[in-house]
């Protein structure tokens, strides 16, 4: 790696405690600078302590500055402006994503709750919480709050989810116990 010639030793490689081989290769012989006082922001006062001038942020300093503003800026200071277009500055993060519409759901009379019961009852095969719900166009946890399904098929899907979990193999239902155990401590 390195050449060295037998008259003359090199310091350089020899290795004491706790001294490092960059160290005695390549010493810093420079004293690094402090940022504040070479900054051409801070301005040393009287009493010893630095005042510091950071750069404003937003867009008021440049579109009140500029000699000519653009009129999007210029519609978007006026209150009350018809065309409300989002301030574009290079020193602004970029616009969030606008909020998705809620749906609207309808509001049901008692006569069509109990309607909503007496099918779930006939048939909790065919009218699940999902048709109830677009149906009637009500949420479906509208439909799992007011129109629960009976016990019996309660019972009957905790077996068909035991009867799956039996069919795993022994990891896959080592993983399922974990993701419970981990539920259970929130």
């Amino acid at each position: 790696m390195f050449k060295t010639t037998v008259s003359m030793p090199v310091p350089a490689l020899a290795r004491g405690m706790g001294t490092n081989i960059t160290r005695t290769l390549f010493p810093r012989h420079y004293r690094l600078r402090h940022k504040l006082q070479n900054s051409n922001e801070a301005t040393p006062l009287e009493d010893g302590s630095i005042f510091i001038r950071r750069p404003t942020a937003g867009p008021t300093t440049s579109i009140l500055s500029s000699a000519r503003p653009s009129p999007a800026s210029v519609s978007s200071r006026t209150p009350g402006s018809a065309t409300t277009t989002p301030l574009s500055h290079p020193d602004l993060p970029p616009p969030l994503k606008a909020v998705a519409a809620r749906p609207t759901f309808a509001k049901l009379t008692p006569e069509q709750i109990s309607e909503m019961q007496a099918l779930r009852l006939e048939n909790p095969a065919k009218y699940t919480r999902s048709y109830l719900a677009k149906k009637y166009n009500v949420s479906e946890i509208f439909v799992q709050c007011y129109v629960p399904a009976s016990k019996e098929v309660q019972v009957a899907r905790l077996k068909a989810q035991q009867r799956a979990f039996e069919k795993k193999g022994w990891k896959a239902q080592e993983i399922v116990i974990q993701r419970q155990k981990r539920r259970a401590l929130w």
